[in-house]
């Protein structure tokens, strides 16, 4: 986690909105003070770098936000490798002893359950849940590790435990990567720095050139800054794991839960949990 997760995505984006409206100004009203010093020989040059600027800012935001979406796939490629391996560790457990079997099981319910309440800890910022289930997540695998090895000590004819075994790692290694995605697979604080850096200098050039020729547009001006921020604002929502605007479908999830207590029926809805 970083200190932007804890941020309201609102707070954020008038934050951003009124810094850059505020740096515009600054830049205007110093523009304004020296307009009449070799304007004609400033202006060629501060066009220029006014254009540069905006343009390698552009390109900032469009490298930061594919960065976000990588992450964000990856998220999803974990997410599905995760249930994928629940639903083989359920099937597999089918192939063990009758007693492990119903123990086998019942963990994986619950470990299903908290996998469908843990996305909604993470968009309430609840971290000390979202730890705690992390938390029970391992001991339930350890748990379950537990019941693959005892189960291929004991194994007699006719019953296939390695199945069970290697569905019950395929989930560890799952919940890993899910983890890696969603906690550390984060656009560098020096990204961030520079963006807001580039973003700040931008405003104030373009500010500053206003202020040579003495005219500005207001609708302009705010236009430009919402428009930047927003797209600031769907970078910060796709990278952090904590998403307001964006959500990674759970139907899966529901539907491999509902499998598990016998109901065999797809919703048609789909649900956003």
């Amino acid at each position: 986690m970083n200190a932007l997760d804890q941020v309201p995505l609102l707070g954020l984006l008038a934050l951003l909105v009124v810094g850059q409206v505020l740096f515009i100004e600054i830049g205007f009203r110093y523009g304004n003070t020296v307009k009449g010093r070799g304007v004609k020989a400033q202006m060629a040059q501060v066009r220029a770098i006014m254009g540069a600027s905006l343009g390698l800012l552009a390109f900032m935001l469009a490298f930061s936000f594919s960065m976000a979406q990588k992450h964000f796939e990856e998220r999803t490629q974990a997410y599905m490798m995760e249930v994928s391996a629940i639903d083989s560790a359920f099937r597999g457990a089918d192939l063990i002893g009758l007693e492990k079997r119903i123990q086998a099981k019942e963990l994986l319910r619950h470990f299903t359950k908290l996998r469908l309440e843990l996305p909604k800890a993470a968009r309430q910022a609840d971290m000390d849940a979202v730890v705690e289930m992390v938390r029970e997540s391992e001991r339930i695998h350890d748990l379950l590790w537990a019941l693959a090895e005892s189960s291929m000590e004991g194994a007699g004819e006719g019953q296939d435990t390695g199945i069970f075994a290697q569905s019950i790692l395929a989930m560890i290694n799952a919940h890993d990567a899910r983890l890696q995605a969603a906690l550390f697979n984060r656009i560098s604080p020096i990204i961030w720095l520079t963006l807001f850096l580039m973003a700040i200098l931008s405003m104030l050039v373009m500010g500053y050139q206003a202020g040579l020729t003495g005219a500005r547009s207001t609708l302009a001006t705010w236009t430009l800054a919402i428009t930047f921020s927003a797209v600031m604002i769907l970078i910060t929502d796709l990278d952090r794991p904590n998403m307001t605007m964006f959500h990674l479908n759970q139907q899966l999830m529901v539907e491999l839960e509902s499998r598990m207590e016998g109901n065999d029926a797809w919703s048609t809805d789909v649900q956003q949990r």
